[in-house]
C-alpha cells in the first residue's frame, strides 16, 4: 500500500521537523492514508479457501483457547489491526519495509488505546499514533517517541509469524481475519514482493545502514533476555533446528519449525537437547538429561520422566537484520 502511494505522491523533500535519537521522523503520507482496521471480522479457517494462500505469511496469536491469524498480505494495506483476544485488547502491527510483525497489548497504565497509521517513518519503520493522547509510537521499538506519552513502553503480546499452511496445521481451529473489507476482497497478493526480493532498505534513504555481520535483509529471529539482545539467522536454523546457548541468566533452547520459517525460544536448565523427529508440523526434541520427548512448538513434555512439564517461552520478533540491528545495535548473532 505504501509503495502504491509513493508512486502517486512524491516523498517530502524537507523530510522532518522532528528528530529522535539522531534520526529524522519522515513525513511520507497523510495520516490515516493507510487505514487501520478497527472492526475486524473473522471466519473459521475452513471458510477461508477463497482468499488465503498456503504460502502467505501470517501473524498468529493464541489466548484464552482462541487462535487468530492475520495475513500480512492484507496488512500491507492496513498495517494495524485494533482487536481483542480473550479479554486483552491488542494491536496487531506490521511494517512491510522492516518485515516486523509485532503484537502489543493496547492497555497502558489502565488506559485502553487505539492505534492508527501516522504516515511517518522513523529509521525506515512504521510510526503509529494513538487516538487518545496523539502520541507517536515506534512500531519496532514499542515506545512512544513523541507526544504526551513520550518514552512510555508498550507490552509485547506473545505472537509469531509463519505461513498460513503452517499456522493452520498447528492450529486447526484457528480463526482468520477476513480479507473482505468494505464488501470487497483485499490482499490477494504480496504487494511488497518486489521490495522483499530487492536489496533496497526502506524508502526514505535516511538510514545509511552499514554492517558486516549479516546482509541487511537477512531474515532473523530476535529476542531480548535481561537487557541483552540476540538474533539467529533463519537460514541457519533450516540446517540445525535445535540450538542451545548459554546466557548470563542461564541456558536457552531455540527450536526451529520443520519448514525453517520461524522458531521458538525457551528457558531451560540444560544445554543437552537434540532433534528427535517431526510430527504434524511440529519439531519433536529430546532432552539428554532425562530422556523425555518434547513438543518443540509448545515446549511441553510428551513422554518420559518430565511428561506434562512445560518450558517457559521467550517472546521473539521476526524481522530483517537492518531493522533489528538499528534498534538493538549491541545484538549478539547466534550461529548454530
Amino acid at each position: 500500500m505504501l509503495m502504491v502511494f509513493l508512486a502517486l505522491f512524491p516523498l517530502a523533500q524537507d523530510p522532518a521537523t522532528l528528530v529522535v535519537d539522531g534520526h529524522p521522523v519522515v513525513d511520507v503520507l497523510p495520516r490515516d492514508a493507510i487505514p487501520a482496521i478497527d472492526r475486524p471480522v473473522f471466519v473459521p479457517a475452513g471458510e477461508a479457501d477463497d482468499f488465503m494462500s498456503d504460502d502467505e505469511l501470517v501473524i498468529g496469536v493464541v489466548a484464552g483457547g482462541v487462535a487468530k491469524a492475520y495475513s500480512t498480505w492484507l496488512l500491507d494495506r492496513h498495517e494495524i489491526v485494533n482487536d481483542v483476544i480473550g479479554s486483552t485488547p491488542i494491536a496487531v502491527t506490521w511494517c512491510p519495509l522492516c518485515y516486523t510483525g509485532i503484537v502489543y497489548a493496547r492497555e497502558v497504565d489502565g488506559r485502553e488505546l487505539t492505534f492508527g497509521v501516522s504516515g511517518r517513518l522513523w529509521r525506515e519503520n512504521l510510526v503509529m499514533y494513538d487516538r487518545q493522547s496523539e502520541s507517536f509510537w515506534s512500531q519496532a521499538g514499542g515506545r512512544a517517541i513523541a507526544g504526551p506519552m513520550k518514552d512510555t513502553k508498550l507490552e509485547m503480546f506473545p505472537a509469531e509469524m509463519m505461513t498460513w499452511k503452517q499456522w493452520w496445521t498447528l492450529h486447526p481451529e484457528t480463526l482468520v481475519l477476513s480479507k473482505y473489507v468494505g464488501g470487497r476482497l483485499e490482499g490477494a497478493a504480496d504487494t511488497y514482493a518486489d521490495y522483499h526480493r530487492s536489496s533496497r532498505i526502506g524508502v526514505t534513504r535516511t538510514l545509511g545502514f552499514s554492517d558486516s555481520g549479516l546482509g541487511p535483509k537477512e531474515r532473523v529471529l530476535s529476542f531480548v533476555v535481561d537487557g541483552q539482545a540476540f538474533s539467529v539467522p533463519l537460514v541457519e536454523l533450516s540446517d540445525d533446528t535445535v540450538v542451545t546457548i548459554e546466557t548470563a541468566s542461564g541456558p536457552l533452547l531455540i527450536v526451529g519449525t520443520p519448514d525453517g520459517r520461524t522458531a521458538r525460544v525457551f528457558v531451560t536448565e540444560s544445554l543437552e537437547w537434540a532433534h528427535f523427529g517431526e510430527r504434524e508440523g511440529r519439531t519433536i526434541i529430546k532432552d539428554g538429561e532425562l530422556g523425555s520427548e518434547w513438543d518443540g512448538y509448545t515446549g511441553r513434555a510428551l513422554a518420559g520422566p518430565a511428561e506434562d512439564r512445560t518450558l517457559d517461552q521467550i517472546p521473539t520478533t521476526l524481522s530483517y537484520w537492518f531493522a533489528w540491528k538499528t534498534f538493538y545495535p549491541n545484538t549478539t548473532i547466534i550461529r548454530p
